[in-house]
């Protein structure tokens, strides 16, 4: 068998392989006498006729195509050791260059590959910034603005107001006495007038439509031309025409807030004063801004271990990344009642499109969790197993509570280390990005790389919990897995 490889840019290798003559035909009679069993040809009992007759019977494409299942993948392990190259996953045919010697392409897609640069002299300052009372104020406007009350007012529209209007639209060079020309006839439409400062690019009918109404009043009549530009994105009937909208102001309604004091804390909260709920925001609008930016650091951080290293990984890997976040988008669906198909309906979407959105962040997690796991294997991190233990048994225990024979079930099933795996990659994710924490600024690293003396009497946290478990018994059927909770974050 010879063989030729070529390295892909894609981290693939594309492999040429031409075959042994002989043995390729060997298959090729074996497959005709696999499709001649329990078929009838005339003059022979079932199997026992010759060869070229049942390759007449059934057709040579028919033979070869029986004989090349078996003959690839007879013949796809020797290749891989011919080309000592470890795959990701199983390689694809191709080609078939020809059957005369029989010549086959493969495209083998290989296991991801990191190099890394020296990270440890990473320095990357924290920016903390605090808490800005324009930030609480925002806050508290919510609030009041989602418990505001709508009036009826008799003043001009003004900001924020509510305008009830009837429109009534047409191609402006069409005839306005022909109702068959009319896009719009007596359509209700209330709209709320937009600031300066806000986007206006989706309102409807056309950009720009709400603060044409500004100073307009009840029983006032207004036209309003707009030309829509040819664009696929605008409908047909729209699309390039310049549409005379008239339009009907039938009420002015203006929204009231309520007045921010201790009364209105009590409505919407357990709390009792104005004091106590700025408090509150504060302190939670606090622990978001750190977790925000850390964040932010950790992703400044990974970025700069980025620019100093080499990230390989084929396209298939990216594939199977997306195709796992499709699937958890529709286990998300199903539980609020919906389907994949509905929500890209509503989404006015292909799901093609739907993959092609989700691919810049799954290849970005891709590259990070490459880039996380092979530091954590260069570095000789000090992973406490109690850790990992604790927050597994924190997680059974949430899901099980004192069920203790679906928790002993499952306790032996293959889900518990599916898990396990799961919880102790996340324990060692995050000491990774503590440690490159603490490398990008300047701290002591130390205390994150585990003892001379501990690694004579190392063991893997996981054998270690399921020996712990072992001890509750052999059950007859294993449980449902426990839904995870453990918070990660997404780095964006």
């Amino acid at each position: 068998m010879k063989i030729e490889q070529t390295y892909l840019e894609d981290h693939q290798i594309e492999v040429t392989v031409e075959a042994d003559q002989e043995t390729f035909e060997k298959a090729k009679h074996l497959a005709a006498k696999e499709l001649a069993k329990g078929k009838k040809i005339p003059g022979y009992r079932p199997g026992k006729a010759p060869y070229q007759l049942i390759v007449n019977h059934f057709g040579e494409s028919a033979i070869i195509d029986h004989a090349l299942e078996h003959f690839l993948d007879d013949i796809y392990p020797k290749i891989l050791e011919e080309v000592e190259q470890e795959p990701y996953g199983p390689g694809q045919v191709k080609e078939i260059k020809s059957f005369e010697p029989p010549t086959f392409i493969f495209n083998i897609p290989l296991q991801p590959e990191v190099t890394l640069g020296d990270y440890r002299e990473i320095r990357i300052k924290f920016k903390k910034t605090k808490v800005a009372s324009k930030d609480l104020d925002e806050v508290i406007e919510r609030m009041l603005s989602q418990q505001a009350s709508v009036e009826v007012v008799e003043h001009a529209a003004e900001e924020g107001n509510l305008v009830d209007t009837s429109l009534d639209g047409y191609p402006a060079e069409n005839d306005p006495e022909d109702d068959e020309n009319y896009l719009l006839k007596n359509q209700p439409l209330p709209v709320m007038i937009k600031s300066k400062e806000e986007d206006s690019t989706k309102e409807w009918p056309f950009p720009g439509f709400s603060r044409q109404l500004l100073g307009v009043s009840a029983g006032d009549s207004l036209e309003l031309t707009y030309e829509f530009p040819e664009d696929e994105t605008v409908d047909e009937d729209y699309r390039g025409k310049e549409v005379l909208y008239k339009v009907s102001v039938e009420g002015i309604r203006e929204r009231i807030l309520p007045e921010f004091n201790d009364e209105f804390v009590k409505t919407i909260s357990d709390l009792e004063t104005v004091t106590e709920l700025k408090e509150q925001i504060q302190e939670e609008l606090s622990t978001q801004r750190e977790m925000e930016e850390e964040n932010t650091y950790i992703n400044q951080i990974l970025e700069a271990v980025l620019e100093e290293a080499e990230v390989k990984f084929p396209p298939q890997m990216l594939e199977n990344e997306i195709e796992g976040e499709v699937r958890e988008l529709e286990t998300r669906l199903k539980s609020q009642g919906m389907d994949l198909e509905m929500y890209l309906g509503i989404q006015d979407m292909e799901e093609e499109g739907l993959r092609e959105q989700i691919k810049p962040n799954a290849e970005k997690r891709i590259v990070q969790g490459l880039l996380i796991g092979k530091i954590s294997e260069s570095e000789d991190l000090d992973i406490d197993p109690e850790d990992i233990t604790g927050e597994f048994q924190s997680i059974i225990q949430d899901h099980f509570g004192d069920d203790e024979s679906s928790r002993t079930a499952y306790m032996k099933s293959g889900d518990s280390v599916a898990l396990l795996n799961r919880v102790s990659s996340q324990v060692i994710t995050k000491k990774t990005l503590d440690f490159l924490t603490a490398v990008a600024k300047g701290e002591e690293i130390t205390d994150f790389l585990k003892k001379e003396e501990d690694n004579d009497s190392e063991q893997s946290p996981q054998k270690e919990i399921i020996e712990t478990s072992d001890e509750a018994g052999e059950p007859d059927q294993a449980g449902s897995e426990p839904e995870q909770e453990t918070e990660t974050e997404e780095q964006d």
